[in-house]
Order: C-alpha cells, then structure tokens, then sequence
C-alpha cells in the first residue's frame, strides 16, 4: 500500500527533545487555543458570558485590526497584491455587510446600519487571512496547526467525559450549555465537536495508509464519541459520507472489501452490546434517524427540533412569496434592536434551523454562490498541487474535513452562520497554504525543504 509523504515532523508527543522545543510547544498550545476561538467550545459553555468578555470580542478585534492594518500595509506601503484566497474572503465580506444592510432596509425598513451590525459575526472570516499570514510569514508552520489540532482533541476528551458523568445536564436546561431533546432522553451537553471530527478523520486516514491498529483504535473512539454520546445526526452521516468517500477514492476494491468489512463487524458488536446493556440508546438512535425520514416527507414527529425545522420552512416559503426577488437577493437578518427584533417580525424562526433552504433565505441564492466561492478555490488548488503534496497525510485530514464541513453544512447552513464563518476560513486558509508553499518555493517554507517517506 502506498505510504505517501508525511510532513517534516511528527506530532508533538513523538518528537524528540531536540525538536520539541518549549517554544515550540507553546505555539501549539497558543493555536489550540486559536483553534477554541475559531470552533467556538467555549461559547456553549457555563463561562460563555465570561469568555465573550475576555476572549471572543478581544479575539474579533485582533483579527478586525489586524486586517486592518495588513490591508493598508499591502496597498499603500508595499504596493502589492492579494493572493486570490485573500481576494475571496474579502469578496466575500463585502457583499454579505451590504446585502445585510440595504436588503433589510428595502424588504423591512430597517436602517441599513442595523442591519450590517446584525450580522457582525461574519468579522470571523477574517480569522483565515490571520491564520494564513502566520503561516505565511513562517511565524508557525504546518506541524504547529496540525499538532494544535490533534492536541484539542486529545485534551478536550477527558474533561468532556468527565462533565458527562460527573454532571447532571438537565439542571442546565435553558442555558447554551445544554441542547434538550425528549427523543435523545432529555438535556445533553452541547459540546464542540469539530476537533473530534478532525481527528476521526486524521487517523482514519492514517490507518488505512499504514494499517497500524492503533490508529484504528483511535479513530473508532472518536468517531463512537460522535456517534453514541454526542448523537448528533447531521454530523455522523456527513462523517460516514466522507470517509466512505475517502475508500472509493483511494483504495483498492480489496482494501474496500476488507476495510468495510472489518467496519461492519464492529459496529454490529457495538450495536450487539448496547442491545444487551442499554437497549434505551439503541432504541434513541433508530428513533432519531427514523425521524429523518418523516422530516422529509413533511410529518410532524413529536421530535421539537425537527417539527420546529418544518415550521422554519414554511415562514422561508412564506416570505419568499411575500417578498419579491427574495429567493435570489435574500430577506436579510433583522437586528434584536430593531423594534421588537426578529421575534415580533417572524417568531420562533433561526435560519441556520433549516441549512440550505436557510441560507438562501437570509441571503440569497446569490448569497449562496457567492459564499461557495471558498470551495471552489479549494477545487482548483488541488487540482493544481503536485502529487506528493496530494499524498501527505496532513493535507488529506484537511481536504477531507473541508468535505465534511460541506456536508454537514447541507442541514445546518455550514460556512454561513456562526461558528462556521470561521471554521472554514481557517481550513480553506490552510489548504491553500499547501498550494502557497508550491508556487513559492524561493520561500524555502519547511515542508518543501524536507519531505520524509513515512
């Protein structure tokens, strides 16, 4: 089997002391903690306030000034171009604060400045122009991002296990802590698990190319964690599409055989023993996926959040016959301080409730292909790469969590709602990168000077 390239060091709990300097390791504790800004872990948490106070704003300054300054320095003092990542996101940017204000202002009358404010959140794009200038600059590089990553998944685990067992959810029923839901079996902590989805990726990949079992055994508890605990639908069958998609692509039918057939199994024993120990899981799980179905079809469920997702549909569809045009140009977001917000005007209705159909509604089909642009540059820069560049396990993780975050994005509104502005800036910022490094190699960047066969 091919072993492909890996990059220049490995992760951060087998490097030598020679290399894992204490420097080192506090630029990935610093860009873990980058990383908890950008997927949000501490926003649905006790000390959400707290951290909004002391992290998340100050965090949106940084990367408003930052840009700020980045942008006057490129245009007046070095005279230089944008790379066409950068171009995209401000692109982007741009259009989403001006259809905010204008678009809500001529379907609702609300000021045009209310309504760019309403949608201030979108300032977390620019998190990806300050996460590819550290890498473009040589501030961090490639294992610095990768290791952060791994070291978020493996730090978060036991302390969100921990809460699970220790802490009682339901007396945290109201708060951003906790999501409930009667067909899951009450509250549930609404932890982040995008680091989670990463890694189950990551070593996905890496044992399918190695076939060491420890990275299997990795991968299956991540992936089970995701599954059984978190039980989150959308996430789980965006997860399976991804990796299946990853065998069609890269293995052989034999490996297709062999690597399906080992997954079966396991997931029959996992399903044999919840059956005998807690057949109330069992019966949650074949539950909330049955429920999909019905969702589809345009049946209540008695399941809150998926009624609640037909009732969304049905105020986008109304507004879209009242407002002309709206399906194309979007209705906007009207601002909590705007008369009596959202509320008064559309009642118990959230966009991001509804994915796609969402995303159009609030801004637009054009919205939406305008927004899918970070995509396409994704299509046409790994179109572009050289093959050894294809073959790293690292760029694979990245490139196959950009297809994950598509997907899942289909039901949840994805890269248009917060926290996924930032998400996949960041990881569109870094999968570019991989192409920077190519077309700039009078930069000497570190992955291009060595490459190491694994």
């Amino acid at each position: 089997m091919q072993q492909g390239l890996e990059l220049t060091q490995p992760p951060i709990l087998m490097t030598d002391a020679l290399h894992n300097t204490w420097r080192r390791r506090l630029k990935v504790f610093l860009i873990y903690l980058l990383f908890i800004n950008v997927f949000g872990t501490l926003i649905k948490s006790p000390i959400s306030l707290i951290y909004l106070v002391f992290g998340g704003y100050p965090m949106l300054f940084v990367y408003v000034t930052f840009t700020g300054v980045y942008l006057i320095d490129k245009v007046f003092v070095k005279k230089a171009g944008f790379t066409i990542y950068e171009l995209i996101i401000l692109t982007l940017l741009t259009y989403i604060m001006l259809q905010a204000g204008f678009v809500t202002n001529f379907y609702f009358g609300q000021p045009v400045f209310l309504g760019i404010s309403a949608e201030k959140s979108w300032l977390a794009i620019l998190s990806g122009i300050f996460v590819f200038y550290l890498l473009k600059s040589k501030s961090i590089d490639l294992t610095i991002v990768r290791d952060a990553l791994l070291f978020g998944a493996w730090f978060n685990l036991p302390w969100y296990l921990l809460m699970i067992i220790g802490l009682n959810p339901n007396q945290f029923a109201g708060t951003l802590f906790v999501y409930c839901n009667s067909i899951k079996g009450g509250c549930q902590f609404e932890f982040d698990i995008f680091g989670f989805a990463f890694a189950t990726i990551y070593y996905f990949i890496r044992y399918v190319r190695t076939s060491h079992i420890k990275y299997a055994i990795f991968f299956m508890g991540f992936f089970a964690y995701i599954f059984f605990i978190n039980q989150k639908r959308g996430t789980s069958l965006a997860l399976l599409g991804t990796v299946g998609l990853y065998f069609l692509l890269y293995l052989s039918w034999e490996k297709i055989v062999y690597y399906t057939t080992s997954f079966i199994l396991f997931v029959s024993a996992a399903l044999g023993g919840l059956w005998l120990l807690r057949p109330d899981i069992l019966e949650r799980v074949t539950l909330m996926y049955t429920n999909i179905i019905l969702v589809l079809q345009g049946e209540e469920t008695g399941e809150a959040s998926a009624d609640a997702r037909i009732r969304s549909s049905a105020i986008a569809f109304k507004y879209f016959n009242k407002h002309e045009f709206s399906w194309f140009f979007g209705n906007g977001k009207i601002n909590n301080d705007w008369l009596g917000g959202p509320t008064a005007e559309l009642g118990h209705f959230y966009a991001s409730d509804i994915g796609i159909l969402g995303v159009i509604y609030q801004f637009g089909a054009l919205g939406l292909i305008i927004g899918l642009s970070q995509y396409w540059l994704v299509y046409r820069t790994h179109r572009r790469l050289h093959a050894e560049i294809k073959k790293d396990y690292f760029y694979q993780s990245i490139l196959f969590f950009i297809i994950f975050f598509i997907v899942r994005g289909i039901p949840t509104g994805g890269s248009f709602f917060d926290p996924g502005i930032a998400i996949a800036a960041v990881f569109v910022a870094i999968h570019y990168f991989f192409y920077y490094i190519q077309i700039h190699p009078e930069r000497q960047y570190r992955w291009a000077n060595k490459q190491v066969i694994n």
